[in-house]
């Protein structure tokens, strides 16, 4: 796919090295992870290199525009001609998908399949079941055709990839699920407001349920004269506050795992 590019730190065809790969969103914006253009000490390094461009040739990165999350927006002066990009925030877990990339600076560009494993609710980050080689931070993950996230980081030794959604890009893009032409702009983003009030409430359902069962349960047999209707909104009330907490506490263990 002639979307999908390398990112070097210098000039490749000097002392530059390869660090991650980047894909574009418009015929003259990027997108990649924000730890592969910037150094240990969180400086944007100051040249920057995009090689495998849809024309065959090299372009130098004359803007970079930071996310809150582990996320830039990359700017060349020239504008190419790519194929169309649509984007979707239906991302589940379960779902299979499609992550392309670069893992080095000579091997011709890599697809791997991949599954969502988990999701960690309070960093709105999914997980996939397999990890991957570093090179490929910053690499699109596409959802039936769709750009559904950002790989952000792998750990190797838990056998996992995070992806951010592409939902947290900090530049406006629609959404649409139908493979339609998209539309962006620089300015802040704030569409995954709502499927983050969604999914706080999706994740605890389980919990939620059972300990409403078990409050209900528990009241009529200690106090039968009690009125259900009296309680039922303290009872609800309770139950989602320890259901988060379940899940926090869950997600934290997990990660220490």
């Amino acid at each position: 796919m002639k979307n999908i590019v390398r990112v070097w730190i210098g000039d490749p065809y000097k002392d530059g090295h390869f660090n991650g790969t980047a894909f574009f969103i418009d015929n003259h914006t990027l997108v990649t992870a924000k730890h592969v253009v910037k150094n240990h000490d969180n400086e944007t390094y100051p040249n920057i290199f995009l090689t495998n461009m849809p024309d065959g040739g090299i372009s130098p990165v004359v803007k970079v525009i930071e996310c809150k999350r582990d996320m830039v927006v990359l700017k060349v002066k020239k504008a190419f001609e790519i194929d169309a990009v649509t984007f979707t925030d239906t991302l589940n877990e379960g779902d299979s998908v499609n992550v392309r990339g670069f893992y080095d600076g000579e091997s011709s560009q890599k697809s791997y399949e991949n599954h969502v494993s988990g999701y960690i609710n309070r960093e709105n980050t999914y997980e996939l079941q397999n990890h991957l080689t570093h090179g490929l931070s910053g690499s699109p993950v596409f959802l039936d055709g769709a750009i559904c996230g950002v790989t952000k980081a792998i750990s190797s030794a838990k056998n996992i990839t995070y992806v951010i959604p592409i939902g947290e890009l900090c530049v406006n893009i629609t959404m649409s699920k139908e493979k339609s032409k998209e539309v962006y702009a620089d300015a802040p983003f704030s569409l995954g407001i709502f499927k983050k009030i969604y999914k706080s409430f999706k994740v605890v359902t389980v919990p939620f349920v059972v300990l409403m069962i078990l409050m209900v349960l528990g009241s009529k047999l200690l106090f039968p004269n009690l009125e259900l209707k009296d309680t039922v909104f303290a009872f609800m009330f309770v139950a989602f506050v320890l259901s988060k907490l379940y899940m926090y506490l869950s997600d934290k263990f997990r990660k220490e795992m």
